[in-house]
This record gives C-alpha cells, sequence and structure tokens, in this order.
C-alpha cells in the first residue's frame, strides 16, 4: 500500500492525504488488473496473451476495474480521515472501530456489488465476483477489508504516533518548567543589589568583605576600599540568608563580616570584644562578651581546616 498522509499535515510518514495519488495509483491499477485478468482462462502453459490480453473485454473490465476501485479507496481514505477528527481512535476504540465497519466496510461492499450488478446486466459479465473460484469469498468483499483495514491501521498508527509526541512534549514542558522554577529561584536567591554601566549587579557578582546596616538602610563594602560603599534596602537578615555562613559571620544585629578581613580581637573595657580589621573602616565593630565563644569556635574551625 501507500504511505498514507494528513490533509493537514504533511510531516509523518503514516498521515491520511490526497497527496500520494501515486502509491495509490498504482496499486489500484494492479488490483484491476487481477480483478479483470481472473475472470478469463488462460489455458495450459500460462497463455496469458492468448486468452487474456488478446481479448478486448479484458479491457474493458480493466478500464471500469480501474474506475470502480479509484472510487472506492477514495471513499475509504476521505471517511477515514473525516472520522480521525470527529472519532479520533483514543476515544472509545470499540466505538470507532463499529463506525468504521458501518460507514466504511459494509457501504463499499454494497457499492462494488451493485456495480456487479449492474456490469452484468450491461456487459453479461461479472466484474467482482471471479466466476473460476479463485476465492470462495467475491472479490468485493475482500478489496474492500483490504483498504479498510490498512486505512484504519494506518490511521491508528499516525495517532498513536502523535500520542507519543504528545508525551514527549509534555516531559520537556515539565523539565522546561523546573529549569525555569531553578533559574527563578536562583534569581531569587541572587537579589540585584545595585547597577553599573546600566547592567544589574547581583549579590553574588560582588566581592564582599562587610555589610553594616544603619537605619534600615545596609552598607555594603567591597574588597577594594577603592569602590565606593554600596547603599542597599533589602533587609539585613535577607542577604545573611543568601550568603556562605562558613565565609560570613553576623557579629551583632547590623553587622556581617568575612573571614577575610579579620585578623583578630581584643578586649575592651566593657569586657566585650574589638575586632582587629584588614580593612580601612572607620566605625569600630565589637561583638558582645557573651557572643565570643561562637565567633571564636567560628573562626577557629575554618582555620583548622
Amino acid at each position: 500500500m501507500e504511505s498514507v498522509k494528513s490533509t493537514e499535515s504533511t510531516d509523518g510518514d503514516w498521515d491520511l492525504s490526497i497527496n500520494h495519488w501515486r502509491s495509490r495509483t498504482i496499486w489500484i491499477l494492479i488490483f484491476s488488473f487481477y480483478n479483470a485478468s481472473a475472470g478469463y482462462r488462460i489455458g495450459a502453459g500460462w497463455k496469458i496473451y492468448k486468452y487474456c490480453l488478446s481479448n478486448t473485454n479484458f479491457y474493458v473490465d480493466f478500464l471500469w476495474s480501474i474506475f470502480f476501485l479509484s472510487v472506492m479507496v477514495e471513499w475509504t481514505m476521505q471517511t477515514t480521515a473525516y472520522f480521525d477528527q470527529k472519532q479520533p481512535w483514543r476515544n472509545e476504540f470499540l466505538k470507532r472501530f463499529f463506525i468504521q465497519i458501518i460507514f466504511i466496510y459494509l457501504p463499499t461492499i454494497f457499492y462494488l456489488e451493485c456495480m456487479d450488478r449492474l456490469y452484468l446486466q450491461i456487459t453479461d459479465r461479472a466484474l467482482f465476483r471471479i466466476p473460476q473460484n479463485i476465492l470462495q469469498l467475491p472479490f468485493s468483499m475482500g478489496i474492500s477489508l483490504i483498504y479498510t483495514l490498512f486505512y484504519s491501521l494506518a490511521s491508528l498508527y499516525r495517532e498513536y504516533m502523535a500520542g507519543i509526541g504528545e508525551v514527549e512534549i509534555l516531559i520537556n514542558d515539565e523539565k522546561q518548567g523546573k529549569i525555569a522554577a531553578i533559574k527563578q529561584n536562583n534569581l531569587q536567591d541572587n537579589p540585584v543589589i545595585t547597577m553599573r554601566d546600566g547592567k544589574d549587579i547581583r549579590l553574588m557578582d560582588l566581592d564582599i568583605v562587610l555589610i553594616c546596616n544603619n537605619n534600615g538602610m545596609n552598607t555594603i563594602y567591597e574588597r577594594n576600599p577603592a569602590n565606593p560603599p554600596i547603599q542597599d534596602s533589602h533587609a539585613l537578615k535577607y542577604l545573611v540568608e543568601r550568603l556562605d555562613t562558613k565565609e560570613y559571620y553576623q557579629i551583632t544585629r547590623w553587622e556581617l563580616v568575612h573571614r577575610s578581613v579579620i585578623k583578630g580581637y581584643e578586649v575592651n573595657g566593657d569586657k566585650n570584644f574589638r575586632l582587629q580589621l584588614d580593612f580601612p573602616l572607620e566605625q569600630q565593630l565589637v561583638i558582645n562578651k557573651d557572643k565570643i565563644d561562637d565567633f571564636a569556635k567560628w573562626l577557629l574551625d575554618e582555620n583548622d581546616g
């Protein structure tokens, strides 16, 4: 048979379409030749030309077989394509199969049988009922069954492949959704802090050594003292949650420091501890005496590692 194409799509190899008229015509010619020649005895030695091809009636039968079978095939193909849209195979398979029998198989048998009777009355020769008893069933029933099953199976296969494609699309969409969600989460974990040269600069893009909060406004210091401090309105807790706790320590509710700029600490007169920094910061960073043990443990753990 032919590769069937859809009237709406030319991408798949098994869609229903009128575009494959060449292969359809070839098979119609083959079946028509068989139908016309099977009605004539070829005698001993398979003398096809003497008993068949030299007979004018053979060519008349051949031409009318082509016409009647072309109409049958066109009806079978177009009706199957119509039901593909109205009643897909995945929606009640048995109902669709019953529809195929009622509206395609039985009508095509009835059509060929009527044409056979009409042909018999006009020419006194049966067209689709082979007199040689090669087949127990009339040729009209066999050829109708072949085409009905072929287009049904082709349509079923096309829908099956389309279903696989839909599943792949859903899987790809789900993957893309997850990737988009991950990217969105990453962006939320790396908020925009400032702008430079018209571009957004995010928290992780900066080499931060100190953050000091005053009246709800963060002052962010970068490692290079030549860079002016950055003013930021995020809550300090929001920034602390997104920075590496192994590298940053929140010494008070308003101050965060990177371990790389800590040179040490010394005791104040009030028994609190003042940090010694390798960074030109005017204000002093003081750790409460109740917090010094936790701070020392954090600092020594990394140093030991």
